[in-house]
């Protein structure tokens, strides 16, 4: 069987011996000469190390490139792609490159993030912007394809993009990671309100066409950013987040319950709390436009959770649209809902950014 290896060169396997003879039993190194890799990210590495050729099979994506296996050949040293998802034939010319920038957090701590510009400008000078909130939220935002090209879609169209790893996201150690827990709707949000004016600030982003999306985790940032941050935002997207901590806490599956309290909270020894962090609690401070999706069979998050908010938002005569797929869980899984899903929501995005007549 092949066995996994990490790109830094270590690996491990319970006993055994080398092809020429040498022991190894619990952690080894070895330097295998390797042909130069595209930039971009590796999400899987395996080692073959039974075969006569030595071949590590590396999945990789990057900006310009959805996810793609490659093989490694190590002797003879070279690198063959061995399958494409990509369509259109698109030339590689066309996709941007995003800069890493570091954001400093209210409270000094250095707050990662991927900006992606445009290579047009707009009339004026001035372009508007979206800032994205990734799920997890103990997840990673990472310069890959992200959702099917939906960032470079958005640079086509003139619209930047903000992609933070705020607090709570994996890869910069368990610290980091760790200042998500039982505090969701708390420094997090600082730290997107730290982001928010770092794009407004920037002399080539129109400070009032910025808009903020994202799903799961990203769904309910969103959803707390639009609520609690309204000052902000030309428009939002929320997919699939949570609206009612105390519920979502209730509705989660049987085999997320045992954390949830370390996690988020108990929905009764910590219901003030959690009520207090609610994007539902500050629904009638929300200003603009409001575009939330959901999947009807989420067990995850599920629909009652989008439903409340869309219902409190429509008693409050709020600007809301409400898109759910009776076939999809949390998340899009069938690719005519995603084309649907991605078409409503540029759709929205641009109509709000760029104006009804650019859309």
């Amino acid at each position: 069987m092949p066995t996994p290896i990490r790109t830094s060169g270590w690996w491990t396997r319970q006993g055994g011996n080398t092809d020429d003879g040498r022991d190894f039993t619990d952690l080894a190194r070895y330097d295998l000469p390797l042909p130069d890799l595209p930039a971009g990210v590796i999400t899987q590495v395996v080692f073959a190390p039974a075969d006569r050729h030595r071949r590590l099979f590396l999945r990789m994506s990057s900006y310009r490139r959805a996810d793609a296996v490659f093989v490694a050949d190590l002797e003879p040293v070279q690198l063959r792609q061995v399958t494409d998802a990509m369509l259109g034939r698109l030339p590689d010319e066309v996709f941007l490159a995003p800069e890493l920038v570091t954001i400093p957090s209210f409270d000094g701590l250095p707050v990662p993030a991927w900006l992606y510009r445009p290579r047009t400008s707009a009339p004026g000078g001035r372009i508007p912007a979206v800032l994205s909130i990734h799920g997890g939220p103990e997840g990673k935002e990472r310069p890959n394809y992200t959702c099917g090209g939906f960032y470079q879609y958005l640079l086509s169209r003139g619209i930047a993009v903000l992609a933070p790893n705020i607090r709570g996201s994996t890869g910069f150690g368990s610290a980091y990671q760790k200042r998500i827990h039982r505090d969701w709707g708390g420094d997090e949000l600082k730290d997107i309100e730290v982001c928010a004016r770092y794009l407004q600030e920037l002399d080539w982003v129109d400070p009032q066409r910025v808009a903020v999306w994202g799903g799961s985790f990203g769904g309910f940032a969103t959803l707390s950013a639009a609520t609690r941050l309204p000052q902000y935002w030309a428009c939002a997207v929320a997919v699939c987040g949570p609206t009612n901590l105390v519920t979502f806490v209730r509705s989660v599956p049987l085999y997320w319950q045992p954390i949830m309290k370390e996690l988020v909270g108990d929905a009764d020894e910590d219901r003030d709390f959690l009520l207090s962090r609610s994007p539902i609690t500050y629904a009638n401070h929300l200003r603009c436009p409001l575009l939330m999706v959901q999947g009807a069979n989420d067990s995850r998050v599920v629909q009652a959770e989008s439903d409340q908010m869309v219902d409190r938002l429509r008693e409050l005569g709020r600007q809301v649209e409400y898109l759910v797929f009776p076939d999809e869980g949390h998340g899009l899984a069938k690719r005519s809902n995603m084309l649907k899903a991605f078409r409503v929501i540029t759709g929205f995005l641009e109509g709000h950014l760029l104006g009804s007549a650019q859309a």
